[in-house]
């Protein structure tokens, strides 16, 4: 069968560009022929001038994405087209050009960007549905793309040409795969049918299988705590910093990049923590070794997560999870079991339960070979493919045209 993914890749790499990536190898693990057709935003960085302008201006509606599209599919019969991320190089329309050479289209649900042009449903601290309320002009008006006024009036606009072509979700799929049960429930309640959403849990790389053989399992516990994400203050970044404070005894560490990096350098030398340090963005083997002896991991993400790709990645590594559970988190997190549900509103209470956790040297154990166990269980590339493959055959069905009696 032959397979066309399509992704728009971001600059640093993103949790959607590395599930994009596991998805190709997955298709490809079942016979099928894959073929990727994707934009990068580095081109953004190498372009000037005139040329640049150009490119700023298809991010409304992408006129050469959509050519290169038709040139392609003209080239070739494609049975299926997973969609993944099409801001802002690709845009809709990619969905025109499938529709235009009848490819059953099938559109991952990986965040909430059909209802939230920043896609994370929060701002200002608080959850936000301002975008459906005002036509997505709400975008623009606080600049909550990129915190740029530029990029969000071009998303606003891409929106709204979008929904003048019958895409008010800035979707044209057939058929929707979501990440979460939550959320399949808040796309079906911003109006995507029910009937046309399948939940599919993410996989994760198995991280542990990055590092070299010696470095495996760590020597001896090690008092030490880590974030995993985008500094952003929707995930709860300023959380982490509590606990530094109120724990010098321990080790804490933040893997990313974002936009709150200068906001949490400026708090940590104000605050005078010398235990906590800002790894940066790091990948591969490099995050393995620097995650890998880590006690627990923390995600207080303060915004409604649609899954949360860190949790299987620290299952991986047989690491309990600390996370408010919020969105779909909650329904990979045994609470108790491979991690705890905690709200981070209150710091003292959760220095306390990671104290207790370490003293309790049986738990532990046991939460760490949950966790392992739940990765291997539901987490894993191979558990994906199979699924996946499954799930394909099951939407094929339904959508393509069936021929005699």
């Amino acid at each position: 069968m032959n397979v066309l993914v399509c992704n728009n890749f971001v600059r640093q790499g993103s949790g959607i560009d590395a599930f994009t990536r596991m998805e190709v190898r997955a298709l490809r693990r079942h016979g099928h022929r894959v073929r990727v057709f994707g934009a990068d935003n580095a081109v953004l960085d190498r372009s000037g001038g005139l040329a640049k302008a150009r490119l700023l201006a298809s991010c409304l509606y992408s006129l050469p994405a959509r050519r290169s599209l038709l040139q392609l599919l003209s080239a070739d019969r494609y049975d299926v087209a997973y969609i993944h991320n099409t801001v802002p190089l690709l845009t809709g329309s990619v969905y025109d050009a499938l529709r235009r050479h009848d490819v059953i289209t099938i559109q991952h649900l990986h965040n909430f960007r059909a209802f939230c042009l920043s896609s994370y449903a929060y701002r200002g601290d608080e959850r936000c549905d301002q975008c459906v309320r005002t036509a997505f002009t709400a975008c623009t008006l606080h600049r909550c793309y990129r915190d740029s006024l530029v990029a969000s009036a071009t998303l606003t606009g891409a929106r709204l040409i979008d929904c003048a072509r019958g895409r008010r979700s800035g979707y044209g799929a057939h058929a929707y795969i979501a990440n979460s049960i939550f959320t399949k429930r808040e796309h079906v309640r911003h109006g995507l049918a029910d009937h046309r959403i399948w939940v599919l849990h993410n996989p994760s790389e198995d991280v542990a299988g990055l590092l070299e053989a010696s470095a495996t399992v760590p020597a001896a516990r090690r008092k030490k705590i880590t974030f995993v994400g985008s500094l952003l203050r929707a995930k709860g970044v300023y959380a982490v910093l509590d606990l530094a404070e109120l724990m010098p005894d321990w080790e804490v560490q933040l893997i990313g990049a974002g936009p709150e990096e200068a906001g949490l350098r400026q708090q940590i030398a104000a605050r005078r923590l010398s235990n906590i340090r800002l790894e940066g963005l790091l990948a591969g083997a490099t995050k393995a070794r620097a995650w890998h002896d880590s006690f627990v991991t923390v995600a207080p993400s303060l915004c409604d997560e649609a899954s949360g790709l860190v949790v299987p990645e620290s299952y991986s590594l047989a690491i309990p999870v600390m996370s408010t559970g919020s969105g779909g988190m909650a329904e990979i997190i045994r609470d108790g079991t491979t991690g705890f549900m905690q709200s981070f509103r209150d710091p003292p209470e959760t220095a306390a339960l990671l104290r207790a956790l370490w003293e309790d040297e049986a738990r532990y154990a046991a939460m760490r070979r949950a966790a392992r166990r739940l990765f291997e269980a539901e987490f894993t590339e191979q558990v994906f493919a199979d699924r996946l493959a499954l799930l394909q055959t099951e939407i094929l069905d339904r959508y393509r045209p069936h021929t005699g009696p």
